[in-house]
């Protein structure tokens, strides 16, 4: 019995020393790290200030002044960030699906109708630029001499897909178009392309929908593929947006840039030939 004591004695003895151990070694170990629990922000509110910071040009001192407003809560911070920003930022919400879900989430199609006229001639009617934007088109105008690409309902969306899209028909091409932003301005090339659709005749039918990067898209086929623009005037959005996530439910879109084509202001609009 006392040896039993005395072996309990022993392990509380050691049960001591540890934690003693460990928790002078965790301290200086957050102390390193810069951690204040008294005046630490919460990691998303910080996060979405410095990224306004960094791409859409907000003041540092505004920046403080709205995460002191909001007292750094997460959703108010980002819709001051929108309201001070302007008509191209906005809080949007989200559909919080699971990562399985979004895994299988269903690839909507770039194209949504195809017709064929007299054998020759190939009308897409390419409300978007989806995932798997450039492999559709390169399918559905492979070998045709006279494509018509119906623009009249894509609003934009992703510029890399829309810059592979373009590809199809430019071929790689240096210095093609500038991304101005507020401390930068960036050269873009058209990289080469999964297939070249060439030697075709272009018809691209634009209207007051049609925006942003597809109205990029117009300009860079009617320059570098001599295609013919038929229709209305389109939107004139040549704003480029970084979409940043909140909080799992919310996102918002900040101001990055503009795109620009040298003798081409997209955004005035983009005129029919």
């Amino acid at each position: 019995m006392e040896k039993w004591v005395r072996s309990l004695g022993v392990f509380t003895w050691w049960v001591r020393l540890i934690i003693a151990t460990n928790i002078v070694l965790i301290y200086p170990i957050l102390n390193s790290h810069g951690y204040d629990f008294d005046k630490q922000t919460p990691n998303s509110a910080s996060r979405i200030l410095q990224e306004a910071i960094t791409v859409s040009g907000l003041k540092e001192d505004l920046a403080k002044d709205i995460g002191k407003q909001c007292e750094y809560e997460e959703i108010c911070v980002a819709r001051k960030i929108a309201e001070v920003l302007g008509e191209y930022s906005n809080v949007i919400a989200v559909n919080s699906r699971s990562i399985d879900e979004r895994r299988l989430a269903k690839i909507n199609p770039s194209i949504k109708n195809i017709y064929t006229q007299h054998g020759s001639i190939k009308t897409i009617q390419l409300d978007r630029f989806g995932r798997k934007a450039e492999w559709e088109v390169a399918k559905a105008l492979k070998g045709f001499k006279t494509v018509i690409i119906d623009l009249r309902e894509n609003v934009g969306g992703d510029l890399s897909r829309m810059i592979r899209v373009a590809a199809l028909f430019i071929g790689p091409k240096k210095n093609a178009f500038i991304i101005k932003s507020h401390n930068y301005n960036e050269s873009i090339d058209i990289p080469t392309p999964i297939y070249y659709l060439d030697n075709q005749e272009i018809i691209l039918i634009i209207s007051r929908k049609t925006a942003s990067s597809a109205e990029l898209f117009s300009i860079l086929l009617r320059r570098y593929a001599q295609a013919k623009l038929v229709g209305e005037k389109t939107q004139g959005k040549n704003e480029l947006l970084k979409v940043v996530p909140v909080n799992n439910r919310f996102r918002i879109s900040l101001p990055a840039g503009e795109f620009l084509i040298f003798g081409e202001d997209i955004s005035d609009g983009v005129l029919p030939d």
